[in-house]
């Protein structure tokens, strides 16, 4: 019998980084379906964790490069789409006799599958955006300026993200004048997470790189 391949240092972050992204786009599409009261506006939970996904984004094409970030934005999109035909199927089965939670359990996880929608279509334009946004500047400042690329990348994409998730997500069930609101405070709060996580994505890059058994973008 062949023994195991050993897994690389570097493979084992990657690994761990996808995992962590992959399960914050999950959970921020199932929180999203509630609008939190944030004292001077409104805005879904899912601003509390979606911002981790760009962290992680831009973590890994800095130091993995365009194409593995590419499959990891692809991945997090096959694990959202499971998720949808899960909620969808665990609806539909026949609850027992004796489970009297059916309404609370659709009524949570009914939304979802639109959330979801909102959330597949935002995060396949915006995350792909990001990529190319932070290679490209990461390009013309020849490596130089992570803040720069991360911030600048973010706040682009995360643009483009809030406007399409909102409008997809609650037009029609919520008056129009609240989705400009939700997308204005979300946007706001995008801007600032992003520049308060440079320190972080400092550290993530430098521990990632660790040991220089990282592949490094070309």
């Amino acid at each position: 019998m062949k023994d195991f391949v050993p897994v690389a240092d570097g493979t084992k972050k990657l690994i761990t980084l996808v995992g962590i992204f992959a399960a914050a786009s999950i959970l921020a599409n199932v929180v999203a379906t509630k609008i939190a009261d944030l004292g001077l506006a409104f805005a879904t939970v899912a601003i509390l964790f979606y911002p981790i996904t760009f962290i992680i984004d831009n973590t890994i094409s800095e130091v993995w490069g365009k194409h593995i970030a590419r499959r990891v934005v692809w991945t997090g999109l096959i694990a959202n789409i499971l998720m949808t035909f899960v909620f969808f199927i665990s609806i539909r089965v026949p609850a027992a006799p004796f489970y009297d939670q059916q309404q609370a359990f659709e009524a949570v996880l009914g939304s979802v599958p639109r959330i979801a929608l909102a959330s597949i279509v935002a995060y396949s334009i915006s995350q792909h955006l990001d990529i190319f946004l932070f290679l490209g500047i990461r390009k013309k400042t020849q490596g130089k300026h992570l803040w720069l690329r991360n911030n600048v990348s973010t706040w682009i994409s995360q643009l483009i993200d809030t406007a399409i998730f909102t409008f997809v997500a609650f037009f029609g069930t919520i008056p129009l004048e609240e989705i400009w609101g939700i997308i204005t405070t979300e946007y706001t709060l995008k801007i600032l997470i992003a520049v308060l996580s440079t320190p972080i994505v400092y550290l993530m890059v430098s521990w990632a790189r660790k040991q220089d058994t990282v592949s490094q973008a070309a």
